[in-house]
């Protein structure tokens, strides 16, 4: 749980697979299962493909947080259900 609400603490697609709509797929499965308002994930400000398929799946960049990964933020999204 992230602040009360359901996280997505990690989704990992090995590169030969990447790109065939298999993370599209996994995210939105837990989009359909939660049992809150509002599911949280993040990715490194460096990860572009990730930030571009979750704006895609309606999430939007809700803050960021510095010094996880030296010199690569960690930017936070949220999608709100029903909205």
């Amino acid at each position: 749980h992230f602040f009360g609400q359901q996280f997505i603490e990690l989704v990992m697609i090995a590169k030969e697979h990447r790109g065939k709509g298999y993370g599209k797929k996994l995210i939105t499965y837990f989009q359909q299962k939660i049992a809150t308002e509002k599911l949280f994930t993040s990715t490194n400000q460096s990860n572009v493909p990730m930030q571009n398929l979750l704006i895609q799946l309606g999430f939007v960049e809700s803050g960021y947080i510095e010094n996880l990964d030296e010199g690569d933020a960690e930017l936070i999204f949220c999608f709100i259900k029903n909205h």
